[in-house]
Protein backbone atom coordinates (compact mmCIF):
# COMPACT_ATOMS: atom_id res chain seq x y z
CA UNK A 1 0.00 0.00 0.00
CA UNK A 2 1.38 3.64 -0.45
CA UNK A 3 2.70 5.74 2.31
CA UNK A 4 -0.24 7.81 2.25
CA UNK A 5 -2.86 6.55 0.02
CA UNK A 6 -4.49 8.78 -2.17
CA UNK A 7 -8.60 9.33 -3.06
CA UNK A 8 -8.61 6.72 -5.61
CA UNK A 9 -6.65 4.18 -4.41
CA UNK A 10 -8.82 1.14 -4.60
CA UNK A 11 -11.22 0.25 -7.21
CA UNK A 12 -14.91 0.85 -6.71
CA UNK A 13 -15.68 -2.48 -6.55
CA UNK A 14 -13.30 -3.85 -3.68
CA UNK A 15 -16.17 -4.41 -1.48
CA UNK A 16 -17.59 -6.97 -3.60
CA UNK A 17 -14.15 -9.23 -3.51
CA UNK A 18 -14.60 -12.63 -5.21
CA UNK A 19 -17.83 -11.37 -6.73
CA UNK A 20 -16.61 -7.97 -8.50
CA UNK A 21 -17.03 -9.60 -11.52
CA UNK A 22 -20.55 -9.07 -10.94
CA UNK A 23 -20.34 -5.71 -12.06
CA UNK A 24 -20.33 -6.61 -15.69
CA UNK A 25 -23.03 -8.92 -15.61
CA UNK A 26 -26.02 -6.53 -16.62
CA UNK A 27 -23.62 -5.75 -19.71
CA UNK A 28 -23.42 -9.85 -20.79
CA UNK A 29 -26.65 -10.64 -20.21
CA UNK A 30 -27.65 -7.30 -22.50
CA UNK A 31 -25.19 -8.26 -25.27
CA UNK A 32 -26.28 -11.87 -25.43
CA UNK A 33 -30.16 -11.17 -25.01
CA UNK A 34 -29.75 -8.53 -28.24
CA UNK A 35 -27.81 -11.27 -30.38
CA UNK A 36 -29.73 -13.85 -29.94
CA UNK A 37 -32.94 -12.16 -30.37
CA UNK A 38 -32.41 -9.44 -33.25
CA UNK A 39 -32.70 -9.59 -36.65
CA UNK A 40 -29.67 -11.21 -38.52
CA UNK A 41 -28.84 -7.80 -40.43
CA UNK A 42 -29.28 -6.13 -37.11
CA UNK A 43 -26.52 -8.41 -34.85
CA UNK A 44 -23.98 -6.55 -33.08
CA UNK A 45 -21.08 -9.32 -33.24
CA UNK A 46 -18.44 -6.35 -31.85
CA UNK A 47 -20.89 -6.09 -28.24
CA UNK A 48 -21.10 -9.86 -28.10
CA UNK A 49 -17.47 -10.63 -28.58
CA UNK A 50 -16.46 -8.53 -25.87
CA UNK A 51 -16.97 -11.07 -23.23
CA UNK A 52 -14.70 -13.59 -25.01
CA UNK A 53 -12.01 -10.86 -25.69
CA UNK A 54 -11.82 -10.07 -22.22
CA UNK A 55 -11.70 -13.73 -20.96
CA UNK A 56 -8.97 -14.18 -23.64
CA UNK A 57 -7.23 -11.17 -22.20
CA UNK A 58 -7.19 -12.60 -18.55
CA UNK A 59 -6.27 -15.80 -19.50
CA UNK A 60 -3.41 -14.56 -21.47
CA UNK A 61 -1.81 -12.38 -18.52
CA UNK A 62 -2.21 -15.64 -16.55
CA UNK A 63 0.06 -17.57 -18.85
CA UNK A 64 2.35 -14.84 -18.67
CA UNK A 65 2.15 -14.74 -14.84
CA UNK A 66 2.57 -18.45 -14.41
CA UNK A 67 5.20 -18.71 -16.65
CA UNK A 68 6.85 -15.50 -14.97
CA UNK A 69 6.74 -16.86 -11.42
CA UNK A 70 7.73 -20.80 -12.82
CA UNK A 71 11.11 -19.06 -14.34
CA UNK A 72 11.20 -17.03 -11.40
CA UNK A 73 11.25 -20.12 -8.91
CA UNK A 74 13.58 -22.05 -11.25
CA UNK A 75 16.10 -19.75 -10.82
CA UNK A 76 16.83 -18.95 -14.33
CA UNK A 77 17.16 -15.37 -15.88
CA UNK A 78 16.35 -13.36 -12.97
CA UNK A 79 16.95 -9.95 -12.96
CA UNK A 80 17.30 -9.81 -9.07
CA UNK A 81 18.58 -12.90 -7.42
CA UNK A 82 15.35 -12.97 -5.14
CA UNK A 83 12.21 -14.80 -5.44
CA UNK A 84 8.89 -13.33 -5.40
CA UNK A 85 7.73 -13.48 -1.49
CA UNK A 86 3.84 -13.96 -0.48
CA UNK A 87 3.63 -10.29 0.17
CA UNK A 88 4.46 -8.76 -3.28
CA UNK A 89 1.64 -11.86 -4.56
CA UNK A 90 -1.04 -10.16 -2.18
CA UNK A 91 0.07 -6.80 -3.10
CA UNK A 92 -0.40 -7.72 -6.84
CA UNK A 93 -3.70 -10.12 -6.64
CA UNK A 94 -5.99 -7.67 -8.27
CA UNK A 95 -4.40 -7.57 -11.62
CA UNK A 96 -7.59 -8.37 -13.48
CA UNK A 97 -9.30 -5.32 -12.22
CA UNK A 98 -7.81 -3.38 -14.96
CA UNK A 99 -9.39 -5.99 -17.61
CA UNK A 100 -12.78 -5.57 -15.53
CA UNK A 101 -12.31 -1.51 -16.47
CA UNK A 102 -11.78 -2.43 -19.91
CA UNK A 103 -14.71 -4.34 -20.06
CA UNK A 104 -16.88 -1.65 -18.44
CA UNK A 105 -15.16 1.15 -20.98
CA UNK A 106 -16.21 -1.32 -24.17
CA UNK A 107 -19.71 -1.75 -23.19
CA UNK A 108 -20.49 1.84 -22.95
CA UNK A 109 -18.42 3.21 -26.04
CA UNK A 110 -20.40 0.32 -27.79
CA UNK A 111 -23.92 1.11 -26.06
CA UNK A 112 -22.73 5.42 -27.18
CA UNK A 113 -21.92 4.78 -30.73
CA UNK A 114 -25.17 5.19 -32.67
CA UNK A 115 -25.43 2.03 -35.08
CA UNK A 116 -22.54 0.15 -33.86
CA UNK A 117 -23.38 -2.95 -34.47
CA UNK A 118 -22.52 -1.84 -38.22
CA UNK A 119 -19.18 -1.27 -37.28
CA UNK A 120 -16.95 -2.96 -39.65
CA UNK A 121 -14.82 -5.48 -37.83
CA UNK A 122 -11.57 -4.58 -39.70
CA UNK A 123 -10.15 -1.53 -41.31
CA UNK A 124 -6.69 -1.31 -42.19
CA UNK A 125 -6.49 2.66 -41.88
CA UNK A 126 -8.30 2.74 -38.64
CA UNK A 127 -5.14 0.24 -37.59
CA UNK A 128 -2.44 2.64 -38.85
CA UNK A 129 -4.50 5.51 -36.64
CA UNK A 130 -4.58 3.71 -33.39
CA UNK A 131 -0.63 2.55 -34.26
CA UNK A 132 0.25 6.11 -35.12
CA UNK A 133 -1.89 7.57 -31.81
CA UNK A 134 -0.09 4.92 -29.75
CA UNK A 135 3.34 5.80 -30.83
CA UNK A 136 2.51 9.68 -30.90
CA UNK A 137 0.81 11.05 -28.35
CA UNK A 138 0.16 8.34 -26.08
CA UNK A 139 3.77 7.44 -25.40
CA UNK A 140 4.57 11.21 -25.42
CA UNK A 141 2.17 11.17 -22.23
CA UNK A 142 2.35 8.21 -20.64
CA UNK A 143 6.27 9.34 -20.53
CA UNK A 144 5.48 12.94 -18.59
CA UNK A 145 2.24 11.27 -16.76
CA UNK A 146 4.82 8.25 -15.26
CA UNK A 147 7.60 11.38 -14.29
CA UNK A 148 5.51 13.40 -12.77
CA UNK A 149 4.12 10.35 -10.49
CA UNK A 150 7.98 10.23 -8.81
CA UNK A 151 7.04 13.68 -7.47
CA UNK A 152 6.89 13.53 -3.98
CA UNK A 153 2.90 14.48 -3.26
CA UNK A 154 1.78 11.68 -6.21
CA UNK A 155 4.75 9.35 -5.52
CA UNK A 156 3.80 9.12 -1.69
CA UNK A 157 -0.05 8.51 -2.08
CA UNK A 158 0.17 6.46 -5.57
CA UNK A 159 3.29 5.69 -7.13
CA UNK A 160 5.09 4.06 -4.12
CA UNK A 161 2.82 0.80 -4.44
CA UNK A 162 4.10 0.14 -7.93
CA UNK A 163 8.10 0.64 -6.95
CA UNK A 164 7.24 -2.02 -3.87
CA UNK A 165 7.73 -4.66 -5.73
CA UNK A 166 11.54 -5.88 -5.88
CA UNK A 167 11.02 -9.20 -8.29
CA UNK A 168 9.65 -7.71 -11.60
CA UNK A 169 6.56 -9.71 -12.97
CA UNK A 170 4.26 -8.96 -16.33
CA UNK A 171 1.78 -7.71 -13.86
CA UNK A 172 3.94 -5.56 -11.97
CA UNK A 173 4.30 -2.95 -14.19
CA UNK A 174 0.15 -2.32 -14.50
CA UNK A 175 -0.01 -2.60 -10.63
CA UNK A 176 -1.15 1.13 -9.16
CA UNK A 177 1.12 3.06 -11.98
CA UNK A 178 -1.57 5.85 -11.22
CA UNK A 179 -3.90 5.62 -8.82
CA UNK A 180 -5.67 2.37 -9.61
CA UNK A 181 -7.68 3.75 -12.86
CA UNK A 182 -4.81 3.49 -14.55
CA UNK A 183 -4.27 4.91 -18.17
CA UNK A 184 -7.37 4.86 -20.24
CA UNK A 185 -5.52 5.13 -23.22
CA UNK A 186 -3.51 2.37 -22.58
CA UNK A 187 -6.48 -0.27 -22.58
Amino acid sequence: MASKPGVLTDWPWKSLGSFKYVVLAPWVIHSVYSFVTREETEKDLGNFLVLPFLLSRALHDQLWISLSRHRTAKGNNRIVDKSIDFEQVDRERNWDDQILLNGILFYIALAIIPGGYQIPMWRTDGVVLTALLHMGPVEFLYYWLHRALHHHFLYSRYHSHHHSSIVTEPITFVHRIFCNYTFVWDL
